[in-house]
């Protein structure tokens, strides 16, 4: 494997602008973020009931979340679904990243982050990574404002884990946040049922992302059919909003792990959607606790 070349890169912006406190505690408007780097939950702030992109999209808030170290996979999820776009049958992970910048200044951020993207970018596609999507809070249902969210797909679980536990790759990540920050890793399940998927929206400016973390309430194969058939029937009403993808995937170390990213191309009826009653009602069913769910703007951000 190719070394890290990320660290020389980073130290180039070290904190020499006297207004970016690097290390700094964040605001604390992330409450749900750890302060110990092997146990960060990087999730946004609850919504007022549960919400899911035109299917199932639903987050625990009490979940224990997948880290950036699983160290093994879920088999499952590498079927095919005849309703997904996907029709791939090589399995397909994600690393889920949130969490709170550690200047206010946006441009500041920016440059920070290109770096490290930068530097990180060729050796993260050699072990895998063919897809860096960075987008940053709205405060629609709750979200943070400008909180940070990537998610990196991969082709692999083992070049995930060799990337995110590599401590050159940790000290260069560490200076873009606040607070700890740790990816969690979650596998694709195309089985589940879906559309689109989370670039469907890339030629729209801005586009959204509906991100739904939780717990499930029991084993995937009791919850799918449930969730399913949410899905199919909301696909159609979410669609004509708006709504161009559902992508679901479940922890890559716990099955139990959901997560969801709905794509919407505007946000002008994404609250109306999430907040109908007798949706929250039917996907409240899904989980094991209150899901959070966040609303997240594209960037012009070094991505791939």
């Amino acid at each position: 494997m190719r070394p890290l070349t990320l660290t020389s890169a980073i130290l180039t912006i070290t904190c020499t602008s006297g207004s970016m406190a690097c290390g700094a505690d964040d605001d604390g408007s992330v409450a749900d973020e750890s302060s110990e780097a092997s146990t960060v939950d990087p999730t946004v702030a609850e919504s007022s009931g549960p919400s899911s992109a035109t299917t199932t999209d639903e987050d625990t808030t009490g979940a224990a979340e997948t880290t950036g170290v699983d160290e093994s996979s879920d088999d499952a999820g590498s079927s095919e679904d005849e309703s997904s776009t996907t029709g791939a049958d090589a399995s397909e992970f994600a690393a889920l990243v949130r969490g709170p910048l550690v200047t206010d200044d946006l441009e500041q951020a920016q440059a920070i982050h290109d770096m490290i993207a930068g530097g990180g970018m060729e050796p993260a596609e050699a072990l895998g990574d063919f897809g860096h999507d960075v987008l940053l809070g709205t405060t629609i249902l709750g979200t943070t404002e400008n909180q940070f969210l990537a998610v990196d797909r991969w082709t692999n679980l083992e070049g995930a884990q060799t990337l995110y536990g590599d401590p050159e790759f940790q000290a260069a990540f560490a200076m873009l946040f606040a607070r700890p920050v740790v990816p969690q890793l979650f596998e694709r399940r195309p089985d589940w049922h879906g559309w689109g998927e989370i670039d469907s929206a890339d030629d729209t400016d801005p586009h959204f992302f509906v991100v739904v973390r939780g717990r499930l309430v029991d084993e995937p194969d009791a919850v799918q059919p449930l969730h399913d058939q949410l899905a199919m029937g909301g696909e159609a009403p979410a669609m004509q909003l708006g709504d161009v993808a559902h992508v679901v995937w479940l922890g890559a170390e716990d099955p139990r792990e959901f997560f969801a990213v709905d794509v919407w191309t505007d946000d002008a009826n994404i609250e109306t959607f999430y907040g109908n009653p007798d949706f929250q009602a039917g996907f409240a069913m899904l989980f094991d606790g209150a899901p959070t769910v966040g609303v997240y703007r594209s960037t012009d951000w070094l991505q791939w």
